[in-house]
């Protein structure tokens, strides 16, 4: 049986795929400017993530007002 080549890891960066070597090769600024990108894309991730949270928070305590008997106005929305 032959041996299974090991697989090299790629990172897709702007559609085209990236060894590790290619981004040993960078420069020092293109490696930082890389490391805030990823870290760009976490805090959109986590701020996506903490909106919804908020969005149904949000919606739960409007659901519980109107339990309340509260009256429901809506407002409209300005063009």
């Amino acid at each position: 049986m032959a041996k299974k080549e090991k697989e090299v890891p790629k990172i897709n960066i702007f559609g085209k795929e990236y060894s590790q070597e290619d981004l040993d090769a960078l420069t020092p600024e293109q490696k930082v400017f890389l490391q805030h990108r990823q870290d760009l894309i976490n805090k959109i991730d986590r701020s996506n993530f903490n909106l919804t949270q908020l969005r149904i928070g949000l919606k739960g305590c409007e659901d519980a007002l109107i339990e309340t008997g509260m009256e429901v106005v809506k407002e409209e929305k300005e063009k």
